[in-house]
C-alpha cells in the first residue's frame, strides 16, 4: 500500500516539474551584439561629430519582434533556445480534484540531464532534489521524518525511471515535433513582455511514444491533450496552461487536472547540491 500511495504522489509531483522543464527556453543576443559593434566602429571614425558619437554611444539594441512559429518550426526552435538558456527559475499551480498544489525552484541543464530543486505547498508540502539520476523527496507524508527518500531514476523499466525520462525537456518537446495541430491565437503581455498564444493539440498516442511510456498508457489520457503556450520574441516560453480531463475508467468519476506555470530569471546561475549523505535514506524495490 505504501509503494502505491507513494507512487502516485511522486507521479504527480513529476508531471508538474516536467511541464516546468520543458517549456522553459532561451535564445542567443547575435543580432544585438551586431549592433553594438558596428555602433562601436562608428563612434571611432575620426570623422565622426561629437555630436553623433554621443547619439551612437547611447544607442540600445533593437527590441525582437514577435514572428510566428509554425507546427514544422515549433520544436527545433524552442530547443535551440531552451539549450541555451540553461538556466531558469519556474513556479508551476496545479488543481486535481479540488487539490491544489503549488510547485516553484530553480533548474539547469547539467551532464546528465535536467537538474532542479523545487518546494512544494498546498495539497502537498515536499522538498525535491533532481540531480545525477537520483530523485531526492521530503514530506511529512513519506514517513521518513527529517531524512530525504532517495530514489533511482536510472532503470528505464521502472515507473520511477518512467519518470525520470519524464523530466528530460527534450524528450517532451519530442512530442511537440508533430503536433496535431498549432493555432496561433494571438499576441499577449505577459508580466510585461510580448509574446505569442500558442494552442498546441497533441495526439495522446504520439505523446506516450515519444515519452517512452506504456502504450496502454494512452487509454489513460483524453482524445486529445491541448496545451496553450505563451511564447516571446526570443522563442522563450514565458507561461502555459494545460487542461487535462481523465476518462473514467473502472467505476471511477472522470478527472480533470489544471495546471499552469510561468518562467523566470533564464541564465541566471543557480545552486543545486544533493543532501548530505547522513540526511539521506532509501528504501528497497521502489
Amino acid at each position: 500500500m505504501r509503494v502505491t500511495s507513494l507512487a502516485r504522489r511522486l507521479g504527480s509531483a513529476a508531471l508538474v516539474l516536467t511541464l516546468g522543464a520543458g517549456l522553459a527556453a532561451c535564445s542567443d543576443d547575435s543580432s544585438s551584439t551586431d549592433s553594438s559593434s558596428s555602433a562601436t566602429d562608428e563612434s571611432t571614425d575620426e570623422g565622426t561629430d561629437e555630436s553623433t558619437q554621443d547619439a551612437e554611444e547611447t544607442e540600445e539594441p533593437a527590441e525582437a519582434s514577435l514572428a510566428e512559429l509554425s507546427a514544422a518550426d515549433f520544436y527545433p526552435a524552442v530547443m535551440e533556445a531552451l539549450q541555451e538558456a540553461e538556466t531558469f527559475a519556474f513556479e508551476t499551480t496545479s488543481d486535481t480534484g479540488g487539490q491544489t498544489q503549488t510547485m516553484s525552484g530553480t533548474a539547469r541543464f547539467g551532464d546528465d540531464g535536467m537538474e532542479m530543486q523545487a518546494t512544494g505547498s498546498g495539497a502537498q508540502a515536499m522538498d525535491m532534489i533532481l540531480l545525477d539520476q537520483a530523485m531526492y523527496m521530503k514530506s511529512p507524508e513519506l514517513g521518513t521524518g527529517d531524512k530525504w527518500l532517495k530514489i533511482d531514476l536510472s532503470d528505464p523499466n521502472s515507473l520511477f525511471g518512467m519518470i525520470g525520462k519524464a523530466t528530460d525537456p527534450e524528450v517532451m518537446f519530442k512530442a511537440m515535433e508533430e503536433p496535431k495541430d498549432l493555432e496561433l491565437v494571438g499576441s499577449e503581455e505577459v508580466d510585461g513582455v510580448d509574446t505569442n498564444h500558442y494552442r498546441i493539440t497533441l495526439d495522446p498516442t504520439q505523446y506516450v511514444k515519444a515519452m517512452e511510456f506504456p502504450a496502454a498508457m494512452a487509454d489513460m489520457l483524453p482524445k486529445e491533450l491541448v496545451t496553450e503556450m505563451w511564447v516571446d520574441a526570443d522563442n522563450l516560453p514565458r507561461k502555459f496552461t494545460q487542461t487535462t480531463e481523465s476518462p473514467a475508467a473502472g467505476g471511477v468519476k472522470p478527472t480533470t487536472s489544471t495546471t499552469e506555470g510561468t518562467y523566470s530569471d533564464f541564465g541566471t546561475d543557480v545552486e543545486i547540491e544533493a543532501p548530505p549523505a547522513s540526511e539521506v535514506t532509501e528504501q528497497p524495490g521502489l
